[in-house]
């Protein structure tokens, strides 16, 4: 096929060692109990689950096996992979700007050829009604499989410059983000039934929750191209990056990961 998912990446991997797609829930199932009366909190119990579950059940190098299989020589695997790394960053910097969340292993079409991704059901999670906000602990996705297979160069190296790069091109001209997401938001919005009620009792609500949801996108935006101050770099011995770097350690720390739910993988 012309194309594949994280997910035929998993269904592929447990066809081949005959461990059922649900093995990883009901590990948890079975390891639960126990461990939430050994460690002192639930999220304690959780993120030893997902490092049990990495280690002996989806291992993280599944993505880039399977990769590497179909990639007929050294120099093409290293061009796909570069590719890719591009790829998840700009992904990673869309899905984070418009909160766009339930990013499951599904949504993620990586191109058999060349490493493209097209991202599925790209629209905007409201955390309330006319509230455009994710609640998820991770800002967006960048699981075991995908650190392993972009690799630590990557994610150190092409992952945040190419984040930036890609916020930089809405953010540097004057109006462009905003022009795109006047009418973006509008029309998300207007979607959902309460809203829309609300817009047609009063349009003047309707418009200021636009704007105060563009304001939030244009501070998540901002957040990913902030460049830390020289003397603050170097007195506390930081990436002038450091906001966007942050973001990028909320993505790959275990104990975020962890309190994801099943549906979504975090392991892959």
């Amino acid at each position: 096929p012309g194309s594949f998912t994280l997910q035929d990446v998993y269904d592929r991997a447990c066809e081949s060692s005959g461990n059922p797609e649900i093995a990883p829930a009901l590990y948890a199932v079975g390891k639960m109990r126990d461990l939430v009366s050994q460690l002192p909190s639930v999220d304690a119990a959780n993120e030893l689950l997902f490092e049990q579950t990495c280690q002996r059940l989806v291992p993280p190098t599944l993505l880039r096996d399977d990769i590497r299989a179909c990639t007929p020589s050294p120099m093409e695997y290293w061009l796909y992979r570069e590719n890719f790394s591009y790829q998840i960053s700009a992904s990673a910097a869309l899905t984070y700007m418009i909160a766009c969340t339930q990013r499951t292993p599904a949504k993620l079409n990586i191109s058999r050829a060349s490493g493209s991704i097209c991202l599925h059901d790209l629209v905007p999670t409201q955390a309330t009604p006319g509230l455009v906000h994710s609640k998820e602990p991770v800002p967006f996705r960048l699981t075991p499989n995908i650190q392993t297979f972009v690799t630590e160069l990557g994610l150190e190296g092409i992952v945040p410059f190419a984040i930036y790069r890609v916020v930089q091109r809405f953010t540097g001209t004057e109006h462009l983000l905003r022009d795109f997401l006047d009418l973006f938001v509008r029309d998300e919005l207007i979607h959902v039934p309460a809203v829309k009620s609300l817009a047609a009792a009063n349009p003047q609500a309707l418009a200021e929750m636009c704007e105060r949801n563009v304001k939030l996108i244009e501070h998540r935006a901002g957040q990913m191209v902030e460049i830390l101050p020289a003397k603050e770099v170097q007195d506390q011995e930081l990436s002038p990056m450091q906001p966007l770097i942050r973001l990028m350690m909320q993505a790959v720390a275990p104990a975020n990961l962890a309190k994801m739910d099943f549906i979504w993988a975090p392991w892959l």
